[in-house]
């Protein structure tokens, strides 16, 4: 088949006059038009770098309007949630998330319903079972025991990679956090907010007065969140880091050394008041940055455009703007998951077997143009051929991923 679009994006720039070969599901050719292209642009399908879908159902709930009583208020509200109604709001983010051209994704969750969910969307990725040891009725290895059976109950379902993973430096015991030092990929939020550096810093601020109202005192490295996980030997590759809003400049030093993956979630640090991630230094370090949707909780609707419309307004007002091409590929970055069984690379190119979207925006010359004007309802799926694989399980079968 022959896709002949007005504009094709390679590598997040915008090309005009070029034509697609498929053949099976592959990128055999890319040349120059040889007849009159169709009213849109191609290009390879997005990467939600962060998700939390089971939130969905809280959009517009929470009042709250910073980071920690936000954090309160959605332990508070999950609550209350049935079990009918997460696995519906999984459902209802998952076909949102496909809707706004997404294909991969890395799912953070809690309860056991994502996977589920992901697999009826057509959706892959890396599906990480949140581990949270502070504060609960079991002893550590008692809540670990249980966490693994969620995520054993997601792995036979989930068609992707599928992991253990702590929730934060501050809600997980450090010798719990230890353990993720060595062994398969996980992902953890880290320094979200100033509180997290102010409790491993000086023991001070709203999360350490919340270790002391429940009778634990906190340990007090004297160190920034990212330099006490240095140090617990946490900052290696397979590693995962998602927000690093408050994180100085040998912080991004630790994490390119490292070899560590960031997922940006700019709309969510906005909404809860966070720091503006230092994202253009980041991506100078060589750090693979992702853009992540977090939860529609925190970021509200399910909408990548309206993701990258955020990375560039939050980089412009820090004065170190990304551009249009980077935010793009940011959108589009499969790297920024840490597979253990790492894929060729997420784009559009001859051998490319990536899942395609089409976006039916008229007269786009650039991709910033695209990032302005583009919304969830320009998207339309590409479809190959029948013998081609389905879009979003174009990386190979399960048991080619990484073990549970």
């Amino acid at each position: 088949m022959i896709e002949r679009p007005y504009a094709v994006v390679l590598n997040g720039t915008l090309q005009l006059g070029l034509e697609l070969i498929i053949e099976a599901g592959q990128i055999v050719k890319i040349r120059p038009h040889t007849g009159l292209p169709g009213a849109y642009v191609l290009s390879a399908a997005f990467v939600n770098a962060h998700s939390h879908l089971e939130y969905r159902g809280l959009q517009d709930m929470l009042k709250a309007e910073e980071y920690f009583p936000w954090i309160r208020e959605i332990t508070e509200a999950k609550r209350s949630q049935m079990k009918e109604q997460v696995m519906a709001d999984c459902e209802l983010a998952a076909q949102e998330n496909h809707k706004t051209g997404i294909a991969r994704i890395g799912e953070h969750s809690d309860r056991p319903f994502s996977a589920v969910a992901l697999r009826d969307a057509g959706i892959d990725g890396i599906l990480f079972q949140e581990l949270i040891t502070f504060f609960e009725r079991d002893s550590a290895s008692d809540k670990i025991a249980s966490v693994k059976q969620r995520l054993q109950k997601q792995a036979a379902v989930f068609p992707g990679e599928s992991y253990l993973a702590p929730h934060t430096a501050y809600t997980v015991d450090a010798t719990t956090l230890k353990t993720f030092k060595e062994g398969p990929p996980f992902s953890i939020h880290v320094a979200e907010s100033k509180f997290e550096n102010e409790l491993f810093q000086s023991g001070t601020g709203p999360i350490a007065d919340f270790y002391r109202a429940n009778n634990m005192e906190p340990i007090v490295p004297g160190k920034t969140v990212v330099q006490t996980l240095q140090d617990w030997g946490l900052t290696r590759e397979g590693a995962q880091f998602v927000h690093c809003c408050s994180i100085n400049s040998e912080d991004v030093k630790i994490l390119a050394a490292s070899k560590v993956k960031v997922a940006h979630c700019p709309r969510s640090n906005a909404r809860l008041k966070c720091e503006p991630a230092p994202v253009r230094e980041m991506l100078d370090s060589g750090i693979t940055v992702g853009l992540g949707l977090d939860s529609a909780a925190s970021s509200g609707p399910i909408d990548m455009f309206a993701e990258m419309r955020a990375t560039l307004s939050v980089s412009t007002q820090r004065g170190k703007p990304t551009t249009g091409e980077e935010t793009w590929r940011m959108a589009t970055c499969s790297e920024s998951l840490p597979f253990q069984n790492p894929e060729p690379i997420w784009d559009i190119y001859e051998g490319s077997r990536t899942p395609l979207i089409k976006l039916h925006l008229q007269g786009a010359l650039t991709t910033d143009d695209l990032i302005e004007r583009g919304k969830p309802e320009h998207v339309e799926w590409l479809q190959t051929d029948e013998n081609s694989p389905s879009p979003a399980h174009l990386g190979g079968e399960r048991d080619k991923r990484g073990e549970v």
